[in-house]
């Protein structure tokens, strides 16, 4: 999962740190780079540039729709395939955004539906590319509670 930032990696780094602390993630003692749930399923993050994976096309129009240039791309994983645990990387990912003013990547099993667009859109402020949408934290907070919920990672 990713999250599109206006804050510098400098800034928004100790939020994601903050969000996992949050989320009852734990610092996995021998490897600080890798975070563990309560259950054992271990979590990362990586911050980079926003046009490491994210063409200029893409960039433009999350730019336009922010109002003001991403500068950083945080990458939230599950390092498992374990569905129980995306949920979690869901919920650290909004917010982040909220807190930093960002916008969520999400892709979905299927092309959403004319009512689950609606619904988003109605929640807060979306961007679509195919049929993955950008989110803000509002739109995020939204699908994280709709019935249909899920994460693809």
């Amino acid at each position: 999962m990713s999250v599109l930032s206006p804050w510098t990696a400098e800034c928004v780094e100790p939020v994601v740190l903050d969000e996992m602390a949050a989320e009852g993630l734990v610092r996995y003692e021998p490897d600080p780079d890798y975070w563990l749930s309560a259950e054992g399923l271990p979590y990362g993050y990586d911050v980079q540039a926003p046009d490491l994976e994210l063409g200029v096309d893409e960039l433009e129009l999350i730019t336009q729709a922010a109002g003001g240039v991403m500068r950083c791309d945080i990458v939230l994983h599950i390092l498992v395939s374990d569905l129980a645990g995306r949920p979690a990387l869901a919920r650290i990912a909004e917010r982040v955004a909220r807190r930093t003013g960002g916008w969520v990547f999400v892709e979905f099993r299927s092309p959403p539906s004319a009512y689950l667009v609606e619904y988003l859109t109605s929640a807060g402020r979306c961007v679509r590319v195919e049929d993955a949408f950008y989110l803000d934290a509002a739109a995020m907070n939204a699908w994280i509670a709709h019935p249909d919920f899920h994460v693809v990672k």
